[in-house]
């Protein structure tokens, strides 16, 4: 019986040690994290500069920083915030405040479909709202939303995780391609380079979020299985 109990604590352990290891650098969330903040500064700073250097006026450069650069001022607020104890503490909250954000810009890019229609507008409303999707079923399931909106009924568990991942850089690759094809500078190929890192960056954060919560839903379900055969033993 000491024998099983101690087999037991090496098994949890074991698993312990397979999710605390050191992880490579491109499923280091801290990592991941310092990247998006340096690229949404790169991108905001260069937006502006491209403005500053084609002798646009003050008026302009505050409506484009506020238009263009929206979402990445929110962006950059979130993650910054999430280096604090008061972002930490309200993890929920922010990324509550973020999920609505894209719903706003998914109904944004949804509307844009009637007054331009075309392959981009298309491909932008697709990618905007797979990231909805994935940020909903990844960070709302641990709020009371969850339930208090039933959306455990939405099938979201029918594509794996690797799935939102492959299919957001997928669809912003191909976003990328066409905005490549219709540059008339090498401004637009710069900055369309830079929201496509963006892009990416976002959804592995994500992905190695939502890897981590399953590693530690994993780890339970098998704490609460070797205490169940311990005490199955012990009779």
């Amino acid at each position: 019986m000491e024998e099983s109990k101690e087999n037991d604590k090496k098994e949890i352990n074991n698993i312990k040690e397979k999710y605390n290891e050191e992880p490579e650098w491109y499923s280091n969330a801290t990592f991941i994290t310092n990247i998006i903040l340096i690229v949404i500064l790169i991108n905001i700073l260069m937006s502006q500069s491209f403005a500053v250097r084609n002798e646009v006026e003050i008026a302009s450069i505050i409506r484009s920083l506020i238009n263009h650069n929206f979402i990445y001022l929110i962006a950059l607020t979130y993650f910054a915030l999430l280096k604090t104890s008061f972002g930490k503490k309200n993890f929920n909250i922010l990324n509550l405040l973020h999920i609505g954000m894209y719903l706003l810009m998914t109904f944004a890019s949804f509307l844009t479909i009637f007054q331009s229609f075309g392959i981009s507008s298309l491909l932008t409303l697709c990618l905007n709202f797979i990231i909805l999707m994935y940020m909903s079923y990844t960070f709302m399931k641990g709020t009371r939303y969850w339930k208090e909106l039933a959306l455990y009924k939405i099938p979201f568990d029918e594509i794996k995780n690797e799935w939102y991942l492959y299919s957001i850089c997928i669809i912003s690759s191909m976003i990328l391609f066409v905005n490549l094809i219709s540059a008339i500078n090498i401004d637009g190929i710069f900055l369309s380079l830079l929201d496509t890192i963006y892009i990416v960056l976002f959804s592995r954060y994500i992905y190695l979020y939502k890897d981590y919560e399953d590693s530690k839903e994993y780890l339970a379900l098998a704490k609460k299985v070797i205490r169940k055969k311990a005490r199955k033993n012990e009779r």
